[in-house]
Parts: C-alpha cells; structure tokens; sequence
C-alpha cells in the first residue's frame, strides 16, 4: 500500500488531500515505513497517516502540544532517519530523530515523541485497520469507476500527468547523480547519539572550529563518521607517527580531524575549509605531536587549492616552514572510505533511482 501527493483518501470514514510523504528508516532494524500527510476536507485540520507494511501497522495521528502519558506504555524506541521525501514536508533527506512510541492498557490510542535537532515533537492517535486505508482519486479528478467517456478522458489525462511527473522525477534523479548532494560531517555529528558536543573555537573571520566528544575508540569512531556521509571525501590520511595516530579528513567544504586528547579522550574538531585556511589554532587539548600533524596535513593537502577560493583573506599559512607531508597510497583509512563510496555508488545505481509509482 503506498499514495502519491495529491492522492485523496478515505480513512476511517474522513475524506483527506495528501499533500506530503515522507519514507523513514528505522537504523536499528533498517525496516522502512511511509507517512502521509493529509488535510481533512471537512474540518481542514492536518494529520498524519503511518503505513508500516513490514509489521502491519497503521495509525493516524495529529500534533499536539503537550501529552499525558497516564495509562499509557512503552512499546518501541530508536533512531529514524528520513530516506525520501515528497511534497510539503518539513523535513530533508538525511534528517535523522529519536523516537518513542507509546500505547495504552486497551492497545488502540498511541503517542509518539520524536526529538529533532530543534525540539521534540509529540503527537497522539489511533491504530486503524488495513481496510479503513481507502483510495478514492486523485486531486482534481474523480473516482474511476464509470465506463462513461468523461472517465476515459480523466484516464487519459491522469495517464499524461503521472508520465509527466515521472519524466520530471527521472530527470531530477540524473541531475543528482551528475551533481550529487554533499555530505557533511557537521550535521552526522549533531544528528549521531555517539558523538557529544564539547565546545567551540572561534578562529579568524568569524569561522569556527566544533569539537565533540566521541563514545568509541580511535578506529571505530573514524570508520563510523566514514560510513555516516557515505566515504564523500578529498583526502583522508592517518599520521604515521608512533607519538600520534590522529585521523585528518578532508571534503569539500570541512576540514576534520579524529584525535586522542591530552586526557585520552577521543575528541573530534570539525571546521569548515576557510576556518582551517584563516586560523591555525592548535586543537582543543591536542597534544604537540597532535598539533603538527593538524597543520602539516592542512597545509599538504588543502592549503593550495582553498587559496584559489580564499585567496582575498589573509592565511598564516603563508608563513609555514615545515616540512611537506607526503601521501600514503596504502592508509587504511583512505581505501575504507574509498570502499565506502562505491558501495553507496552500487547501491544508488542497483536501486534504479529508488523512484517508485505508487498505488
């Protein structure tokens, strides 16, 4: 069972207008679900509909401002991350929220808190049956049940306006593939519940460097922020040192560096590229081989090609006299993301574009 926007649907007995879609994933099952979000044609009051195919399960639900939990249970926990959207939605691919849902003693009423980056959001609702879930048109047209000619030209036209949107849906599928969406390793760290923000330094003109705290070891935590934007890098590099094995990543547009704090700490300072071209500040708690490394792989692999982006501001790397940093073609960490990102190549092109036609 699956809609489009702009389909109009009968459930439990109240017409609504789909005007938006979103297709989450469960991370911890990777299960996926659909929710629609609709407008009554009566009341004009906003809902939302879940379709959860794989369990079964469909419910309908409104936004509410504050909730009583009395009554009710726990019955489901974990992380959701938005893997599709459609229509007028406030939410963009990649988002990710902690979820929690809830049932009461009889089973039927729900809630659900989702935690965002800007705030939780609570809604309640109701379980409904698969067979109270009912398609009846499109928007503007009516239901295909005459044989009349009127019926066969709203086919018609109904057939011409979903060839259209697909043409238009495979063609913004292509332009993606020929100029991809930029992963940002900024936005994993906020959205991820292993990583916690420590604090901030603000460098030369008005840039600034963020610095987390990370949960796991060394390897781990570099191997996860790889996997988390897809292998979507420039250059990574492990320093080779026996003093420090800090792991510097650059993409496009960030400069980061995975590194084993004065207090044994795994700490992550994430900066964009102009913060690293106008400031060489030494990392939070870094130790001095830690500090070095961060400048000579800067300086190595990013430091010319931003002066051609960033060449009006002033960059104290002009000065820099230290020795120059060579590749490493057998770094463990640059054939992971390199693994990484062809894997997510393969299946973006396995998946035919994840386009679907719907019911």
């Amino acid at each position: 069972m699956e809609f489009q926007v702009g389909a109009v649907l009968l459930v439990d007995n109240v017409k609504y207008d789909v005007i938006g879609k979103v297709e989450y994933r469960n991370r911890g099952d990777n299960c996926c679900w659909f929710e629609y979000r609709m407008i009554s044609r009566n009341s004009r009051k906003e809902k939302w509909l879940s379709v959860d195919e794989i369990y079964k399960e469909y419910s309908i639900s409104e936004v509410t401002r504050k909730i009583s939990y009395d009554g009710y249970h726990m019955v489901d926990s974990g992380t959701e991350e938005v893997v599709r959207v459609w229509g007028d939605v406030d939410v963009d691919v990649g988002d990710q929220a902690e979820f929690k849902e809830y049932e009461d003693s009889t089973e039927e009423k729900i809630i659900s808190s989702e935690i965002w980056d800007d705030g939780e959001e609570l809604s309640c609702g109701y379980y409904v049956d698969e067979e109270e879930i009912q398609f009846c048109s499109y928007e503007g047209g009516r239901s295909l049940e005459s044989g009349s000619n009127s019926g066969t030209k709203m086919f018609r036209n109904r057939n011409n306006l979903i060839l259209g949107i697909w043409i238009i849906l495979i063609g913004c599928y292509y332009l993606s593939e020929l100029f991809p969406k930029q992963h940002s390793i900024e936005k994993y760290l906020k959205q991820s519940s292993l990583y916690e923000y420590e604090t901030s330094i603000t460098g030369n003109q008005k840039q600034k460097a963020d610095v987390y705290h990370s949960c796991l070891d060394l390897d781990t935590t570099a191997k996860d922020i790889l996997q988390g934007i897809e292998g979507d890098t420039i250059d990574v590099q492990q320093n080779t040192e026996e003093e420090d094995k800090s792991i510097a990543i650059l993409t496009k547009k960030e400069y980061c560096l995975i590194y084993v704090a004065e207090d044994e700490q795994i700490l992550i300072q994430i900066s964009s590229r102009k913060y690293a071209y106008t400031t060489d500040d030494d990392p939070y708690h870094a130790s001095a081989h830690t500090r070095r490394y961060y400048r000579r792989y800067y300086y190595s692999r990013g430091y010319n090609s931003d002066a051609s982006s960033y060449g009006n501001s002033y960059s104290p790397y002009v000065n820099y006299d230290d020795t120059y940093l060579g590749g490493n073609d057998f770094d463990p960490y640059s054939s992971y993301a390199s693994s990484v990102r062809q894997s997510s190549i393969d299946a973006r092109s396995s998946s035919g574009g994840g386009l679907s036609s719907g019911k």
